[in-house]
């Protein structure tokens, strides 16, 4: 039992084994336990680089468990499952700790500012609304080392694709900015990616968060090359992919119609900059290990490896948010 002097917003969980082989239980302030709940792997998310380091294209388990300010957890797992890290997290309390970006000094990782391109000004279809990092809170000493230098230094290349994903999270969430803070404490520091592993993230209102950091020149996943940031999405398939996260659990039901909408607008924004076909097939070409795999130019997380993100539910729905992007951008 893991006791906590603090109320934590979420619990993050990595294994190794069986992917339903965890449950976990929250701990009230008095110390009373609540009921065991399964934990499900969320994502398999994980750096490019993991594959060259370990001989592995399977990541481990991962899951973000809200805990709705309880003061602890305790675990229970299945023979042959092992925890490697949990962490209590409280998001609340992150949203509260900022500090400035490292510098603005235009450089080959952070190419500079491009004037009058921000925010939502540089997507020709916006969403209703866009959250730059500092706008939900992101603590930006995350993503550094202890001599101020980044921990996972920023990587441009051009767009191949576009994939969407899920949290396994809530859907209808009181206050994702938390738990967009919470997936970002878990991808930094605890998965040790120094950074949250999607490039975009969108909630059930419909409003896009920026993710993984690309300078700062105000376009969110850009630099002034017009080339994409590398994040830690796809396991395998990073580079030139861009990962769109739908805050929520979809192996059930689709996406609210909010979300849905945000989706299209997002991905067509990205499609019609980068002359992405959404209807169309791919090649794409992994510079991490030089290998071709074929793909869809806009396809779910399950197309490019095994794993049921991005749910059921919506892997059924891409092909109408193709067609609708497609009305769009072609």
């Amino acid at each position: 039992m893991k006791r906590t002097s603090f109320p934590i917003t979420a619990v993050g969980l990595t294994w190794t084994g069986s992917p339903r082989g965890v449950r976990l239980r929250l701990i009230d302030r008095s110390g009373r336990p609540g009921a065991w709940q399964d934990v499900t792997a969320g994502c398999p998310c994980g750096k490019d680089t993991e594959i060259l380091r370990t001989k592995s294209t399977t990541p481990p388990n991962r899951a973000l468990v809200p805990a709705h300010g309880s003061y602890g957890y305790q675990l229970d797992v299945d023979p042959g499952v092992k925890v490697v890290e949990a962490i209590a997290i409280d998001a609340g309390r992150l949203g509260r700790k900022q500090r400035p970006t490292p510098s603005d000094t235009p450089s080959k990782s952070d190419p500079g500012k491009t004037p009058g391109a921000s925010g939502s000004g540089a997507l020709a279809f916006p969403p209703p609304g866009l959250m730059l990092r500092a706008d939900w809170g992101a603590d930006e000493a995350k993503r550094l080392t202890a001599d101020g230098r980044e921990s996972s230094p920023t990587r441009f290349t051009q767009v191949q694709a576009i994939t969407v994903h899920h949290t396994a999270t809530p859907v209808d969430d009181p206050d994702p900015a938390a738990t967009v803070r919470a997936i970002y404490e878990q991808h930094a520091t605890s998965n040790d990616w120094g950074d949250i592993g999607y490039n975009f993230l969108i909630d059930h209102q419909g409003t896009v968060y920026e993710g993984r950091y690309s300078g700062a020149d105000g376009i969110p996943a850009h630099n002034a090359d017009d080339e994409v940031v590398t994040a830690f999405h796809t396991f395998g398939f990073n580079p030139g992919n861009i990962g769109i996260a739908l805050l929520g659990d979809f192996n059930k039901e689709q996406p609210p119609p909010r979300m849905r909408d945000a989706l299209v607008r997002l991905t067509a924004s990205l499609a019609a900059r980068h002359k992405l076909d959404p209807l169309a097939g791919i090649t794409y070409l992994s510079p991490t290990s030089g290998k071709s795999t074929g793909g869809p130019a806009l396809g779910g997380h399950q197309d490019w490896t095994s794993t049921e993100c991005p749910g059921s539910a919506e892997y059924l729905d891409l092909p109408t948010v193709r067609e609708r992007v497609a009305q769009l951008t072609l």
